[in-house]
């Protein structure tokens, strides 16, 4: 005999009961899984986020430390470029300084070539002249025979040249020279203070009266500015004493051409 498995409706109450129980559970946890999709989500998005931040954050510190880098890189090149741009102003500086020098002493070259070949062109014309002769020679030179004698003493002393000399101590030039021995043998219309001994010893040529027959004790000018006292030899022929670059010394008179002879009035 078949049984009936129908179930009555007071059977089936629980079942249907147990049904909405399972589906009101899997209604909940699904629900459940709903409402915590999206917090997981947000979680990793704010952790995605906050690494990123970090991320960001890190490469920003780095551009920070690199453009604090860079700008210390810069001003160091700017202090560069001033150390550079004032070190070469100073070589321009020196090189102007060297430029100068260089030309100062082509001058002092030319200068000493120039009284080097003066030097030897004066020393074919020295003549000698000791105490001995001069004594001789001074006897005809009635009213100033003690000058020859006191030239003479100065070189024994060995005055030097030096270009605007003003003291036997210093030195002389050539008119400078023949300025201090007029003023210290006091000629007539030489009237000089000591601190313009120079000047009024490039103003001899104008000051003096001129002559065509120098006497002894007269000056002759001749050219580069020598300025030499007149002595006439009437034995062995005229010659003149003053200062020249190699010191004190006696000259055939026609040593050189004469620029022209000024007369000393002696006193």
């Amino acid at each position: 005999m078949k049984v009936s498995t129908s179930l009555t409706p007071g059977d089936q109450l629980p079942v249907l009961l147990e049904r909405i129980e399972r589906r009101e559970k899997s209604e909940r946890s699904r629900a459940v899984l709903y409402s915590l999709l999206p917090v997981a989500l947000t979680v990793v998005l704010l952790g995605y986020t906050a690494s990123s931040v970090r991320n960001a954050q890190k490469q920003v510190d780095a551009l920070k430390t690199g453009a604090t880098t860079y700008t210390t890189q810069i001003d160091t090149l700017k202090k560069n470029a001033e150390t550079y741009k004032t070190q070469s102003q100073s070589l321009q500086g020196d090189t102007e300084n060297y430029k100068n020098q260089v030309t100062e002493l082509q001058a002092q070259l030319a200068e000493a070539q120039k009284a080097l070949s003066e030097a030897v062109n004066l020393s074919r014309a020295v003549r000698t002249i000791d105490y001995v002769n001069a004594k001789e020679l001074a006897s005809h030179f009635p009213g100033n025979e003690s000058l020859l004698l006191d030239v003479l003493d100065l070189r024994q002393r060995r005055i030097k040249w030096k270009l605007g000399g003003q003291s036997p101590q210093e030195g002389f030039d050539s008119p400078s020279f023949a300025m201090y021995i007029l003023r210290q043998k006091r000629a007539s219309g030489i009237e000089v203070r000591p601190e313009s001994l120079s000047e009024a010893s490039r103003s001899l040529y104008d000051k003096l009266p001129p002559t065509t027959q120098p006497r002894t004790g007269d000056l002759v000018f001749y050219p580069a500015g020598y300025a030499m006292f007149y002595f006439a030899d009437p034995r062995e022929g005229p010659f003149v004493l003053g200062m020249t670059p190699f010191g004190i010394a006696a000259l055939k008179s026609d040593f050189a051409k004469p620029v022209g002879y000024r007369q000393v009035q002696w006193r």
